[in-house]
C-alpha cells in the first residue's frame, strides 16, 4: 500500500509556503522535492492504478505550489515535467485525448525551465540552433532532456494533421537522439519505447516507419529483459495494427493480460496499466480491423 506523505512533510510545506523568499525557504523546499522525488521510486510498486492516480494528482498540485515560490528550481521542475507527462500517457489520453494534450503542454513547459540555464532553448529555438547546443549536453542532462522530448512528442504525435505542430518533429527527433546517444537505459529505456511509438503510429506519408518502430520496441524488451510490459502494449497497438497483424496483436495483448504483476515487483505500476490499457484495447478492437 502506497503510503500518506509524511506530517513531518505537509509541516515542512506549510512553513517553506508561508516564509518569505530566503535560503531557509530554499532549504525548505528543498528538502521537500527530495521526498517526493523519492516518491516517484514508491508508487512505481504500487498495483492498485486508483491510489497510484491520487497520488500523482496530489502531488502535482503540491510541486506546483513549491514552483510557485522557486520557479528555477531545476529539480522540483523535472518532477512536474515528469509528472505531468507520465500522468497524461498513464491516466488520461485513452480516455480524453484533449485533456491530455493539455497536460504534455504543461510538462512541456515545465520541461524547458528544467534545462541547465547556460544551454537552454525554447519552442522557437532553430534546428539549427538546437544542434549545437544539443552537442553541449551530457549524461547528467538525459533525464531533462528525455522528459521535455517525451511530453512534445506525445503532444505533436496527438496533432499530426496541424502543420504548425509537425514541424517541430525534426526538433523531437533531435532531442531524443541525444538521449540515446547519451544514455539509452534511462527510464527503462524509454527513449526506444517512445521511438518505436514515434515511428510506427505516423503513416509513412508522415514520416512513419513500422519497422523502424518494430526495431525500437523489440531493443526497449532487450534492455529492459522483457519486463517492461507498456511495450508490449505499443507494439501491439502501434506495429501490429499498422501492418495489420492481427495475429500479433492478439498474441501480445493475450501475454500482457496473463502476467503475474509480482513476477515484476519493482515496476508493478508500468506493467498494471498494460494490463488496463491492453483490456481496453480489446474491447475496442473493432475500430482498427
Amino acid at each position: 500500500m502506497l503510503k500518506k506523505i509524511p506530517d513531518t512533510l505537509h509541516f515542512l510545506l506549510l512553513v517553506a509556503l508561508m516564509l518569505p523568499s530566503c535560503s531557509l525557504n530554499r532549504l525548505l523546499i528543498k528538502t521537500a522535492g527530495g521526498f517526493m522525488e523519492s516518491g516517484v521510486q514508491v508508487v512505481y510498486q504500487e498495483e492498485d492504478l486508483e491510489i497510484a492516480e491520487q497520488f500523482l494528482a496530489n502531488n502535482l498540485k503540491m510541486v506546483e505550489l513549491l514552483l510557485s515560490r522557486d520557479p528555477e528550481n531545476p529539480k522540483l521542475n523535472l518532477i512536474a515535467a515528469q509528472g505531468f507527462g507520465a500522468f497524461a500517457m498513464a491516466f488520461v489520453e485513452d480516455e480524453n485525448p484533449e485533456r491530455a494534450a493539455r497536460l504534455y503542454q504543461r510538462g512541456l513547459a515545465y520541461s524547458f525551465r528544467s534545462l541547465p540555464k547556460s544551454r537552454r532553448f525554447g519552442s522557437t529555438t532553430k534546428p539549427s540552433e538546437l544542434e549545437v547546443l544539443l552537442k553541449k549536453y551530457t549524461k547528467k542532462d538525459v533525464p531533462a532532456l528525455f522528459w521535455l522530448g517525451y511530453n512534445w512528442g506525445s503532444y505533436v504525435l496527438q496533432h499530426l494533421d496541424d502543420p504548425r505542430t509537425l514541424v517541430n518533429l525534426s526538433k523531437v527527433e533531435m532531442i531524443m537522439h541525444c538521449v540515446m546517444e547519451l544514455d539509452e537505459t534511462y527510464n527503462f529505456a524509454g527513449v526506444h519505447l517512445f521511438y518505436g511509438s514515434f515511428y510506427a503510429a505516423r503513416p509513412p506519408i508522415l514520416g512513419g516507419n513500422p519497422e523502424k518502430g518494430r526495431h525500437h520496441f523489440e531493443k526497449n524488451l532487450e534492455i529492459t529483459d522483457n519486463s517492461f510490459y507498456l511495450t508490449k502494449y505499443f507494439l501491439a497497438r502501434y506495429y501490429a495494427v499498422q501492418i495489420q497483424d492481427r495475429e500479433l496483436f492478439d498474441t501480445l495483448l493475450n501475454e500482457i493480460l496473463e502476467l503475474d504483476l509480482d513476477t515484476y515487483p519493482d515496476i508493478k505500476l508500468m506493467n498494471a496499466l498494460a494490463k488496463k490499457k491492453a483490456e481496453n484495447l480489446l474491447q475496442n478492437q473493432d475500430l482498427y480491423w
